[in-house]
């Protein structure tokens, strides 16, 4: 594993490592800093539109500060070698899409051999219409997966729309919609700090074996919570998560109930 090579980084910029399939540009890894404890969780990174490495540069750090292992995956060549080699065993395994890469996170949370713990989702693209001089592949998803999962909204975003987003947040009860300053891209934007810690509660609340949709654990016999992929108390959980904030935890963890009559289909076609 080769560092970044540039000597004018900042301590905390040069921990960024390539990843995988060395020297490649769609890979970046940035590991846990507790070196004295296995990392907490492993999370994939995956950029929309416009997006790339830089633009998670901080809510990287922030996440690897915090004990996650924290890898970025830009673009689909290698993908299974880089998923692969990012999970840990007993530690949860999170797939965190911004924009199309949240369409992304969506596809490969349907695959068997992928069954990852949960998804934060940044922007799901719920309309289809151009960003960054591109329009999303596919069509907008008409539910979320059965799996925890924490979307992040900037409160004036135009391609994902709160109440649209809303929504789809009711078609399943493990989700959880939050809000954040800004539109679109959230990572660029006044939410990028709140975004990063809502994802450090949203994870802690899955180590203290809460599903942050409906507050209660994690089922065992669920698809991903197997065998080196499962979470909840007593699966590789430090006992540090017993010490994090319960407020900040009971906040992500409030429950979000689906509400019989919402339609579940809520891809709308702009022209």
């Amino acid at each position: 594993m080769s560092s970044v090579t540039d000597s004018r980084q900042t301590p905390a910029r040069s921990n960024r490592h390539r990843r995988g399939y060395l020297g490649r540009a769609a890979t970046r890894f940035w590991p846990a800093m507790d070196g004295n404890s296995p990392p907490r969780a492993s999370i994939v990174l995956m950029p929309g539109r416009g997006e790339d490495v830089a633009h998670f540069e901080r809510v990287a750090l922030r996440l690897a500060v915090d004990g996650y292992d924290v890898t970025f995956l830009g673009s689909a060549e290698h993908a299974d070698v880089a998923l692969a080699e990012a999970r840990r065993p007993g530690a949860p395994f999170v797939l965190f899409g911004s924009d199309t890469g949240a369409l992304r996170a969506l596809e490969l949370a349907g695959s068997p051999a992928l069954r990852p713990d949960a998804l934060v989702l940044l922007g799901l693209p719920l309309l289809h219409r151009a960003f960054a001089g591109e329009m999303p592949e596919g069509l907008p998803p008409r539910a979320l997966p059965d799996l925890p999962t924490l979307l992040i909204h900037g409160r004036h975003d135009e391609v994902s729309p709160h109440h649209l987003a809303r929504i789809i947040t009711r078609t399943v009860r493990t989700a959880r919609l939050e809000s954040v300053p800004g539109g679109h891209r959230v990572l660029s934007g006044p939410g990028a700090r709140l975004a990063a810690a809502l994802t450090v509660l949203f994870v802690e609340s899955l180590l203290q074996g809460n599903n942050p949709g409906s507050r209660g654990g994690i089922p065992a016999d669920r698809p991903g919570a197997g065998s080196g992929s499962r979470v909840g108390v007593g699966a590789g959980v430090g006992a540090g998560a017993a010490s994090r904030s319960d407020a900040g935890i009971a906040r992500v963890a409030d429950a979000v109930t689906w509400v019989p009559g919402v339609p579940r289909q809520i891809g709308v076609t702009m022209r």
